[in-house]
């Protein structure tokens, strides 16, 4: 029998409005053939029965609307439509909605996710009663890869009911443009669409924009703004959304800066691309799935940090998941080893963007290299930095070392403006008019790095060395901000140099940051900085002696302030004997070691040689400098501190003083340098019991402190627990219970719970709670304490005498008479040796045996502990000092009871 050839206008047309091809209406329908539909289209054969219902429910048409006539007994039934496949992949509600004129090309992404704010953001700009006229474009404008198309998809098919007609148009260039048009006038029926001349027809599309309203059009990747200008008519009254790489948009447009998705958002798209979660999922469903596999979870968010938040990076990862059922975590480790490949590598299904993320990416940079190089020059200088925040004037300042190419952009700024315009037209970088900083996606990096050779990444890092050490200033209070813009690109360059053991170029700046670290008390992060400094410079042929040994200074530094005694003194004595014999006996610079060193022997209670080493650091700098020179200050305040912590009162306050003055004078009274000498003089006030004298010096250190350094600087800890101890004095509880937890909250965050200063802030809140009765949290707190600080110190040390002191009084007054013996007698016998036997410590120690003895009975050692303690106190703290008053209150009371003893006999 003859086939019938009857067409189908109706239902071509229906479909054809919706976009959909013949292959995606043979799959939603669950047709094995293609070819079949073409065939009812054509008139050869009629649907059966029950593809007729289906049709229909797809359509949302009656059977009259989509050409569907009855079947008569001669019409030929295409037994291959019999054969039903799989159902279909989308569900049908993904079906084009109630437009009556539909031209979106591609089928709704069923692992659509997120962006909810942008869609409404959409919606509430593009909807229908909005008044028309500009206000109704609006532009997607991003990143390659970042999702413009996949919005502007999803903004079609969730809003379709709210307008009378949907468009798309691909408009790369202005031949895509006009073949839209063309399908449009054919979608519409307009009688132009039979004309040969395009223009005609393309008029004819313009003409019914115009007189017809409730429209949306999209135009997808314009990247020529004038093509825009030159097919739309003037007016319209529908609305239009663009998707763009072009930030710079004009009056044409308002737009929507697309970000990288956000993390929660990124981990649900994987998780659906990859297929390990349905695609209606939704977040907090997915729990779990975590509880399940919380590993594959946890790769799963890795992944989405890896890729910077990209969803076409993310799909082409899902992607691959997906088809070879590898998981995240092995996904992750293959990308690690062969990340050039799978950036590369777009997967097998179809998609709506057919390019990987390196094809993408490199397409971009060759048009900007054709277009501007100096531009492209940039782009890749910002690949071997941190992603983020890189600063301009490193292309300004810095440009003459920057190679030929940018070298002319430190006379002419002018010309990096221009060259930043064609990156963002690409959307390649983010520019901060208010920081001066640009952006870089770290995929586009990775694309970048990947393009250069090994040598080539050399040299442009070398470069960029070059470069910072011209912008990083010598680290000063005033210099701060800079260092702080400049670190994480010197990390960045630093972590990512293939030799830095053979570029001395490269220790300056490193050298810069490591003191900008060490300011801020980032101790662990200056550490390896310091000491790949020192390894290039040990590494050179000709070393740089001066360097070297201010290195091994610097690196001595903060291992003190690290509580790294031993390693300390080992480089001290080696910068020192370096300088030494390079520069002399008598030359300034010895002064760094010396006041190091001096500094180290004080907190190891090695006070005589502290002295000495301060005194001498002391001499070169007046016969150098001068005697009002805000040099001294360092050793002026060694000695204060040294002559209080020995007990000697009366040297004390001279020497903070003078460092006072001088350094008021020198730098003028909110300088940070004022702190030390206020400090010391707070706290000599405060053990002579002048509490109202001390209470303004903490409070002005403080203030100076916090307003250079911030609230979390461990400097501001050390005030805050001397105002406490004022606190705890003046019976003022509350306000010293929260500043001792704040100033430990701060120690424990910047040094680590093992250092030093921790066990001093923990034995002073001991001391509080001792002093409020709380005696169940008294001894973990003092154990812990000199725990920490027998590990730090060793337990021969000063500081481990006082520590021992205080848990002997608690074991006193809990009757622990043997345990309390011992730890006074041990700490005792450390003064002693240390201090020597005069020290007010030494007295205490003496003072809280006599307590003891007093209870046993004991009164011929009592007395003589008694006797011995109030001498030491009135020598060093004076008549009216507690200590002294107390102790002279027990002796006259013991001389009373012997005195009546011996009247009774």
């Amino acid at each position: 029998m003859k086939e019938k050839t009857v067409s189908n206008q109706w239902l071509r047309r229906e479909r054809e409005r919706r976009g959909w091809s013949r292959s995606s209406l043979a799959e939603m329908l669950g047709v094995a053939d293609p070819k079949t539909i073409g065939r009812w289209e054509r008139g050869v054969t009629f649907p059966s029965a029950h593809f007729q219902r289906k049709l229909q429910a797809l359509f949302e048409l009656n059977a009259e609307q989509i050409g569907l006539l009855p079947r008569g007994d001669d019409e030929k039934i295409d037994d291959v439509a019999l054969t039903v496949r799989q159902e279909p992949t989308l569900p049908l509600s993904t079906s084009p909605p109630h437009a009556t004129f539909w031209n979106i090309p591609f089928r709704r992404n069923p692992f659509f996710t997120g962006r909810e704010e942008v869609l409404e953001q959409l919606h509430t700009f593009l909807r229908i009663d909005q008044a028309v006229g500009l206000t109704q474009i609006y532009a997607i404008h991003g990143l390659g890869g970042i999702g413009k198309t996949q919005i502007a998809l999803e903004y079609a098919y969730r809003y379709a009911s709210e307008y009378s007609a949907a468009f798309w148009i691909e408009a790369e260039t202005m031949e895509s443009v006009v073949s839209a048009l063309l399908r449009i006038a054919e979608l519409l029926y307009l009688p132009e669409s039979k004309k040969k001349e395009q223009q005609h027809i393309v008029v004819a599309v313009q003409r019914w924009l115009v007189t017809h309203s409730n429209w949306l059009l999209i135009w997808d990747n314009l990247e020529d703004l004038e093509l825009l200008q030159l097919f739309l008519p003037p007016t319209r009254q529908g609305a239009i959304l663009l998707t763009t790489r072009r930030q710079a948009l004009g009056t044409l447009a308002q737009g929507i800066n697309l970000m990288p998705m956000r993390q929660a958002e990124g981990i649900l798209f994987v998780l659906r691309r990859a297929k390990v979660i349905g695609p209606k999922m939704e977040s907090e469903q997915i729990q779990p799935l975590v509880m399940r596999m919380p590993a594959e979870y946890a790769a799963a968010s890795k992944l989405v940090t890896e890729m910077g938040g990209l969803p076409l990076a993310m799909d082409q990862a899902g992607a691959y998941i997906e088809e070879t059922g590898c998981g995240f975590a092995d996904y992750l480790r293959r990308y690690e080893l062969q990340h050039v490949l799978l950036l590369d590598r777009r997967g097998s299904t179809v998609s709506d963007h057919p390019q990987a993320v390196t094809t993408t990416f490199q397409l971009t940079m060759e048009q900007v290299e054709q277009g501007q190089p100096v531009a492209a020059e940039i782009l890749r200088i910002c690949a071997l930095l941190y992603a983020e925040a890189i600063p301009e004037e490193l292309f300004i300042v810095g440009a003459t070392h920057l190679g030929p190419i940018l070298a002319p952009l430190a006379s002419d700024p002018s010309q990096f403006d221009q060259a930043i315009a064609v990156l963002r037209n690409y959307s390649l970088v983010r520019r901060s008019a208010q920081t001066h900083t640009l952006s870089i996606h770290r995929l586009v990096q990775t694309v970048l790095r990947n393009q250069m050779g090994e040598p080539e990444q050399i040299a442009r890092l070398k470069q960029i060395i070059a470069g910072l050490d011209a912008v990083h200033p010598e680290v000063t209070y005033n210099t701060w901000e800079q260092c702080e813009r400049l670190l994480p690109h010197v990390l960045a360059v630093a972590t990512s140099f293939p030799d830095p053991m053979g570029d001395q170029k490269l220790t300056p700046v490193l050298r810069k940051t490591a003191d900008y670290l060490y300011e801020r008390a980032q101790y662990k992060e200056a550490e390896p900085l310091y000491a790949q400094s020192l390894r290039i410079l040990q590494q050179t042929r000709e070393t740089d002696y001066l360097e070297q040994a201010t290195l091994l200074n610097r690196l001595a530094n903060l291992y003190r302030e690290q509580g790294k005694y031993e390693l300390a003194e080992l480089l001290y004595q080696q910068s020192f004997s370096t300088l030494e014999q390079v520069l002399g006996t008598e030359h300034l610079n010895l002064t760094s070691p010396l006041n190091g060193l001096a500094l180290l022997y004080f907190r190891q209670g090695k006070h005589k040689e502290a002295e000495l080493l301060y005194k001498r650091a002391l001499s070169i700098l007046k016969q150098e400098l001068g005697p009002e020179h805000p040099d001294l200050a360092t050793s002026l305040n060694g000695l204060g501190s040294l002559y209080f912590r020995q007990g000697k009162y009366e040297e004390v306050e001279p020497f903070y003083k003078q460092s006072l003055t001088i350094l008021e004078q020198a730098l003028g009274p909110e300088h940070p340098d004022l702190a030390a000498p206020l400090n010391g003089l707070a706290d000599l006030y405060q053990e002579q019991q002048k509490y109202e004298e001390a209470e303004p010096f903490y409070q002005r250190a403080l203030i100076i402190l916090e307003q250079i350094l911030g609230p979390e600087h461990p400097r501001i800890a050390t005030l805050l627990s001397g105002l406490a101890d004022l606190y705890s004095n003046q019976r003022k509880d509350e306000l010293a219970e929260a500043l001792y937890k704040r100033a430990l909250s701060i120690l424990e965050q910047s040094l680590g719970p093992e250092h030093p200063h921790v066990a001093y802030t923990l034995n002073n809140l001991a001391d509080l709670y001792n002093k409020q009765g709380k005696e169940d949290k008294l001894e973990p707190l003092y154990k812990q304490a000199l725990s920490i600080l027998e590990q730090a110190l060793g337990s021969e040390h000063p500081h481990v005498a006082t520590f021992l002191n205080e848990l002997a009084d608690l074991y006193a007054k809990q009757s622990k008479d043997e345990q309390a013996e011992l730890l006074y007698k041990q700490a005792q016998h450390i003064m002693e040796q240390h201090q020597g036997q005069r020290h007010p410590e030494t007295a205490r120690s003496m003072a809280g045996l006599a307590r003891l003895y007093e209870k046993q009975g004991k009164r011929e050692q009592e007395e003589y502990l008694l006797q011995q303690a109030y001498c030491i106190f009135e020598q060093s703290l004076g008549l009216e000092h507690s200590e002294t008053i107390k102790t002279r209150k027990a002796y006259q009371s013991l001389l009373a009871h012997k005195e009546k003893d011996k009247c009774a006999r």
